[in-house]
């Protein structure tokens, strides 16, 4: 997972811990794209 490639979107846990604090904060979680 590449934090770059986060978006604020439907939560795969394996990806939100790499996500940015304020995508991990989104109501919906963090979707890793790329």
């Amino acid at each position: 997972c590449k934090c770059s490639n986060c978006q604020c979107k439907s939560c795969k846990k394996s990806c939100c811990s790499c996500c940015p604090s304020s995508c991990s904060k989104c109501a919906s979680g963090c979707v890793c794209k790329g």
